[in-house]
């Protein structure tokens, strides 16, 4: 599943709330916040619930300081304070001005608490501060209201009866590759990689095999394994996989149905599977070892013909049709093709 459960996500509320400013200035404390904008701010907690990639380490001052906050062995606003000034003195050496948020959220469940750690870029926000003072911070709210675009970190923690699980859900806007986070904010949650790209693209051939299993009665002729080579093809050639390239990757390996119901289902389908491999809202790269080499299958004829193409082609732009007087067919469609003799065609360069 996703970093929050079903019944999370549903029953999620705002608790508490700080904001602080984080810039190459002296560190200034502000107070907790009154709560305001319940809804688009929870929002933007669920926009950034992915699920786990990484893990605190076995010493993490932050995850210490979450669970004081929890305990309340230190109240809110201090621990918030905490948190946002550590934040701060990672926070250095060209990194842009903008603000700290920390919610701490409630659920149904009374013995589950959720924290969440909100880096917020904006450009003004020293200057607009230094104007308005703490109506320039309410300012800075409602920029991240209505601009989901401008977070670039965040961190979501799960606390039950009092202490943190390790895995939490990251995101790095300026982590390369994705998801990668940059060494500062790894410095500053004390966190360690949890699943490997090599890992994460395993997860991801299940679910795109399972899916097309699943479908079967509706792929092209020669079934699911072609099926699936053709969807692997599109993940080779991805810079970075996501549900909805997961999604497209299936509806390729599927023959590119234009059936709305098939097309919803094998949509519904990839979705729930990612869920269960916990893959939801997560971007990395695909590692090209686990996904293997295109299959290129040679088939020459009694006539002379030899045909060379990638497995992966099978059901679509290749296909295979037996006819009623016992001949084969095999037939391409492309387009665009290049024509000529066999040694003009070789020393081509595309």
């Amino acid at each position: 599943m996703s970093f929050l459960t079903d019944a999370e996500a549903t029953s999620l509320r705002l608790a508490r709330m700080s904001l602080h400013i984080v810039s190459d200035d002296e560190f200034v404390p502000e107070p907790e916040f009154d709560i305001e904008h319940d809804d688009f701010l929870l929002d933007r907690v669920r926009d950034v619930a992915s699920a786990s990639v990484y893990r605190f380490e076995e010493v993490s001052t932050t995850r210490d300081v979450i669970e004081q906050i929890v305990r309340r062995d230190v109240g809110f606003e201090e621990g918030a304070q905490a948190l946002a000034r550590e934040f701060c003195r990672f926070h250095r050496g060209g990194t842009r001005d903008g603000a700290f948020f920390v919610f701490e959220l409630g659920v149904d469940n009374p013995n589950t608490q959720l924290y969440a750690l909100i880096k917020y870029d904006y450009g003004q926000a020293l200057e607009l501060v230094e104007r308005e003072g703490h109506a320039g911070l309410r300012r800075i709210i409602e920029a991240f209201v209505g601009d989901k675009t401008a977070i670039q970190k965040s961190a979501l923690v799960r606390v039950v009866n009092g202490a943190a699980k390790a895995a939490i859900s990251t995101r790095d806007r300026m982590g390369r590759p994705t998801p990668e986070l940059t060494d500062y904010f790894i410095r500053y949650l004390q966190v360690t990689r949890d699943r490997t790209d090599g890992e994460l693209t395993t997860a991801v051939k299940e679910v795109v095999r399972t899916a097309l299993e699943d479908h079967r009665e509706f792929l092209p002729p020669g079934g699911v394994a072609p099926a699936v080579s053709r969807a692997l093809e599109v993940l080779r050639n991805t810079e970075a996989v996501t549900e909805d390239v997961v999604s497209h990757a299936v509806w390729m390996g599927a023959g590119q149905p234009t059936d709305d119901q098939v097309r919803n289902s094998l949509k519904k389908s990839v979705s729930r599977l990612v869920k269960r491999k916990r893959l939801a809202g997560v971007t990395f790269p695909p590692d090209g070892s686990q996904l293997g080499r295109p299959i290129t299958r040679v088939v020459r004829t009694e006539e002379g013909v030899t045909i060379h193409y990638n497995t992966g082609l099978e059901g679509g732009a290749v296909r295979k049709v037996d006819t009623a007087d016992g001949a084969t067919q095999f037939i391409v469609t492309t387009r665009k093709y290049i024509d000529g003799v066999a040694s003009e065609i070789s020393g081509r360069r595309g």
